[in-house]
């Protein structure tokens, strides 16, 4: 296995070296360049948080704008708000957490993983994007702490809607988490940290920036690097984590600049599935896995060793005459030097294998893939507005396999779940239009084909138990048309109607007769932004036929049609600047998720989110005071397992000192608490055991302390 991903490296490095020389050599020179950095056409790339702007109002301290050319429900978050707010430590669900209709829980990672609700739509019902790259696996699900930490993001944008045509991926409907990582800085500088917080926590990172290398004309990098490792809250639930991220950002010519991206990740830990009501009236709410490897729970037999990269070569060109280029040539992998080992049934004592009766059964888990795949649009400016066409194409080959095992003797199997060869072709072209119908009225219209090709050559399958080899095809032509109109310079509405789709999970048999999942979604908004005052709201209604939904027992899904659903629901966002370096935001939603047959609660989908709280920034000082509640919901089908609404108060500061000794340029000290009132509520529902089916939980993760230093020079 090792040799075999050496050699995928080697292969796809040469894949990157000679696009590079291709796009190089391909983009033609723009008429009148003159090679000057300064003159540059801005191509879009983000800004860091060293870019101007008026630190004395609300749309610079929110922590949340939607700005006023959106033609959906939008929540930017900026490099601000992440890098005063966020301890480096966390991953991208802690930026998201703030927004509303978002709920975000503790998941199987103790806690580093979050499980994540938008407006009740779950983890593989939203897209997730990476610099444009939609990021997924074969079943269509993402993981928050698996590929980029905040401290390489530059914003993060969630689009409640299903986006236009030119919006890529599988489940736009649900929305779209757009991460974006930062640029370069625009001098050259070494930036190192260190921090500790609760649970051991431990942080030391690196980060060197070039500035604008002059013999290179203009292009410019970042290479960042850090290692984190703690013990968690949970008893016996340590992690560890390695991250490395190079991105290179060279101009060809005045209009054209090519991208190197590539992030690499390497995390060791333990994996917690839970525990039941009586483990935690016993040991408490902090409790996660055991240190008796007599126990199925035992934490030796509840770990993995996940190793991840993504890379992409990118090219953004104005060709003149309102030619514009936009291409991504990408590939991610995802792959366990050590196969995820999980105790059968960690909600209770019981022993005994076919090898020996005081054996402690288990399973063990390898999965692997890799994505191959390109992100390409082409963009004309015309009298009446613009038009744009592209397409996304992936291919993504896949092994994965689930085996029951005797963990006392080494992982010695005992039989086979399933053992699998998989691929997922993916192919969407797509056409849009914007018209400009008035000065001051934008109408996009277009219409994407989204193709799905799903194959699965089965050692053993899961739903045969034998042998199998079989494919499966989705396709469908998905119109979307949207406008905005703004009523005045600081103030803008909109309205969109759009057509979603998702195929079936890929765990359904090929011989079953399923249908793909469809929604209609409709919705209405506006944006009104001063420098005192940011204000947002906007109503949704969406149409989901033919829903799929799942549970879990012993940690594998079972899937089942629950027919049609309508979400539907109001949301409202805003941020008062009052003076003397202080602002006010505040934000909630009210949400409905609700079977069409039953009239009954969709699982994990709350009936409201409400967050608000205190921003104070003067001089040095950066504060902030957050509380986020989250409304009642049923962690199962069928209105089972309820669960309370429960909140979080946190509180955050940023001391900043500039130039405080000859050659150092900024020393920033963050302290941090979250939990502050300590709560220790239940707040998910994490499925069966696999013996007992006993339901099993996850607490609300107690207070805890995080603290670091940057030194930058």
């Amino acid at each position: 296995m090792r040799r075999s991903n050496t050699a995928d490296r080697r292969r796809i490095s040469r894949r990157f070296i000679d696009a590079a020389l291709w796009l190089a050599a391909s983009v033609p020179p723009v008429v009148g360049a003159t090679g000057a950095h300064a003159q540059m056409t801005d191509l879009g790339t983000v800004q860091t948080s060293d870019s101007a702007g008026d630190v004395n109002s609300a749309v610079y301290q929110a922590p949340t704008t939607t700005p006023l050319t959106v033609t959906q429900p939008t929540s930017v978050i900026s490099r601000h708000y992440i890098e005063n707010n966020i301890p480096q430590t966390a991953n991208f669900d802690r930026v998201i957490n703030v927004a509303p209709s978002v709920m975000v829980q503790p998941s199987g990672s103790g806690g580093d993983d979050a499980k994540i609700s938008i407006r009740g739509f779950q983890n593989g019902q939203f897209n997730t994007t990476l610099d444009g790259i939609p990021l997924r696996n074969f079943g269509l699900t993402q993981r928050s702490g698996t590929f980029i930490m905040t401290n390489d993001l530059g914003q993060v944008a969630i689009d409640r809607g299903p986006g236009t045509a030119s919006t890529v991926g599988d489940a736009t409907f649900g929305g779209t988490v757009a991460l974006q990582t930062k640029s370069p800085m625009s001098t050259m500088a070494t930036t190192a940290t260190t921090g500790l917080g609760s649970f051991n926590t431990q942080l030391y990172g690196v980060e060197f920036d070039s500035g604008p290398i002059k013999g290179a004309n203009g292009a410019s990098l970042f290479f960042d690097t850090q290692y984190t490792k703690g013990d968690s809250y949970f008893t016996n639930v340590g992690k560890e984590r390695r991250n490395a991220i190079l991105k290179v950002e060279q101009p060809l010519s005045d209009n054209t600049v090519v991208t190197f991206l590539t992030l690499y990740n390497d995390i060791t830990r333990n994996y917690f599935q839970g525990a039941s009501l009586a483990q935690i009236a016993a040991f408490g709410p902090d409790y996660g896995l055991s240190s008796s490897p007599t126990k199925q729970g035992y934490a030796g037999y509840n770990r993995w060793n996940l190793k991840t990269d993504f890379e992409y070569l990118g090219v953004k060109s104005d060709y003149g005459e309102g030619w514009h280029l936009d291409q991504k040539l990408y590939t991610y992998g995802y792959y366990y030097a050590q196969p995820i080992l999980l105790g059968k049934d960690v909600s209770e004592n019981s022993i005994g294998t076919p090898f020996g009766v005081q054996d402690v059964p288990g399973t063990r888990n390898p999965v692997n893939y890799r994505a191959y795949g390109d992100v390409i649009s082409l963009e004309k400016d015309l009298t009446f507005g613009d038009i744009k066409v592209g397409t996304w194409a992936e291919h993504q080959p896949v092994y994965r396999a689930n085996y029951n095992v005797d963990m006392t003797l080494g992982q010695k199997v005992i039989s086979a779940n399933y053992d699998q060869h998989l691929s997922l072709d993916t192919v969407q072209p797509f056409v849009e239009a914007d018209w400009k119908a008035l000065p001051d009225l934008t109408i996009t219209t277009g219409a994407k084909y989204a193709y799905v090709l799903r194959s699965y050559e089965s050692v053993v399958d899961p739903n045969t138990h034998g042998a199998a080899q079989y494919s499966q095809t989705w396709a469908k032509v998905l119109p979307s048309l949207a406008a905005n109109y703004k009523l005045s310079p600081n103030w803008s509405v909109y309205a969109q109607a759009a057509e979603g789709f998702l195929t079936p999970p890929a765990a359904l048999p090929g011989t079953a007769n399923v249908q793909p999942q469809t929604t209609w979604n409709y919705q209405v908004g506006t944006s009104y932004q001063t420098k005192t005052f940011t204000l947002a709201g906007d109503f949704y209604y969406i149409d989901f036929n033919n829903m799929i939904v799942s549970q879990t027992i012993g940690g594998i899904a079972n899937y089942f049609n629950a027919g049609g659903a309508i979400y539907k629901g109001v949301e409202v966002e805003g941020t008062v600047h009052v003076g003397n370096g202080f602002s006010v935001f505040a934000n909630g939603s009210l949400n409905s998720a609700k079977n069409k047959q039953t009239g009954q609660w969709i699982a994990q989908a709350p009936n409201a989110t409400l967050a608000g709280g205190l921003i104070y920034e003067e001089g040095n000082w950066h504060a902030s005071l957050t509380d986020k509640w989250v409304g009642m919901r049923f962690g199962d089908v069928g209105e089972k397992q309820p669960l309370s609404p429960f909140n979080q108060l946190d509180m955050a500061i940023t001391y900043k000192i500039k130039n405080p000794l000859p050659n150092l340029t900024v020393v920033t000290a963050r302290f941090g608490i979250d939990n502050i009132l300590n709560s220790h509520a239940i707040v998910d529902f994490a499925g069966y055991s696999g013996t007992t089916v006993t339901p099993l939980f996850y607490t609300q993760v107690g207070r805890n302390i995080y603290s670091s230093l940057t030194v930058q020079f």
